[in-house]
């Protein structure tokens, strides 16, 4: 079973299945693995010193991979993006994904090279301004999501079908979903397919750090905060000793200036190297509670499409069961 939607169609994938935006994680070896094994995979562009060594990766990705697999752009967050804006049609990639701010400024180049843009949005408000820009599609992160899930503290649960009912392009769910259980749930709810950053971040082929990924395994859906909320920059993370002391600086009044040293990306680079989760700070969803293998991307898709099939199979037979519910 292999579940064909709109979105499936729009991006030329086999499964319903995206990888999410992954700072300096989301290169040539995991997207490749993910696209490969029928899902789409993102090249995250601030990954990258220059739009040179992005296309470099994209170069590789399209020797290792003949399936579709796109870029991802975060506007606004770390640096300028206009550089890997005219990479990205430099190299012909067909589908980009954006977030942060709007894509606005980007679009019309966008649109003249022919390419699908997906925008990630927090809350229907959002939503409805990427429809009217003209976006493809929108990816809706609820507040469960690793990263940035905006300033309103709204599931998933409440805010995907909130925003399909009101929206005419097709919508992708993110937040919380890491398992065929979820994939399903998704769908029933009226999405076209889900996005996944922390269940990707957990496979073999994220260059993660191995010590990183092994404290991952043992971590609980408990085991995320949120910080940044005094710079509404809301970010869910690794409750760390790094993102503890931020939360605890935030509550004291500091400014960004005495924040700065940890959240930012000098912090992060020494993290990834050393392995040392508590030296940096790590986005990552509460999905992580339920995430205990680290098996190859494909593995991952196949268990996610095999459990989906199953629960698409239960759930037949509560509705077709003379003692069901449904």
């Amino acid at each position: 079973m292999k579940f064909r939607t709109a979105i499936t169609d729009l991006l030329g994938i086999e499964y319903p299945i995206i990888q999410g935006g992954l700072h300096r994680l989301g290169i040539e070896p995991l997207v490749s693995a993910v696209s490969d094994a029928g899902g789409l995979g993102l090249l995250t562009a601030g990954s990258y010193p220059s739009k040179k060594e992005m296309i470099q990766d994209i170069e590789l990705v399209r020797s290792r991979t003949d399936k579709p697999f796109g870029v991802n752009l975060a506007i606004g967050i770390r640096r300028p993006m206009d550089d890997f804006v005219d990479g990205a049609i430099e190299a012909g990639i067909q589908i980009v994904f954006t977030s942060g701010y709007s894509p606005v400024q980007y679009m019309e180049q966008f649109k003249n090279a022919g390419i699908k843009v997906i925008h990630v949005v927090p809350s229907l408000k959002y939503a409805k301004k990427a429809e009217e820009l003209g976006c493809d599609a929108v990816v809706v992160v609820g507040f469960e999501c690793g990263g940035h899930p905006g300033l309103d503290e709204v599931s998933s649960l409440v805010l995907l079908p909130e925003v399909v009912q009101e929206l005419t392009i097709p919508v992708i769910a993110a937040g919380g979903f890491v398992d065929g259980k979820g994939l399903l749930a998704a769908l029933s709810m009226g999405a076209q397919a889900v996005q996944m950053g922390t269940r990707f971040v957990m496979t073999e082929e994220c260059p993660l750090h191995p010590s990183i990924k092994a404290e991952l395994m043992k971590a609980g859906s408990h085991d995320t905060m949120i910080i940044k909320r005094s710079i509404k920059k809301t970010n869910r993370v690794y409750r760390g000793a790094a993102a503890i002391k931020v939360e605890k600086l935030e509550k004291s009044g500091a400014g960004i200036e005495v924040l700065l040293p940890m959240i930012g990306g000098e912090a992060y680079e020494k993290m990834l190297t050393s392995g040392d989760v508590h030296s940096g700070i790590l986005s990552i969803g509460e999905g992580i509670g339920r995430i205990d293998t680290c098996k190859s991307a494909r593995s991952v898709i196949e268990d996610i499409m095999k459990e989906a099939e199953e629960s698409f199979k239960q759930i037949n037979m509560y509705a077709h069961s003379s003692t069901g519910t449904l």
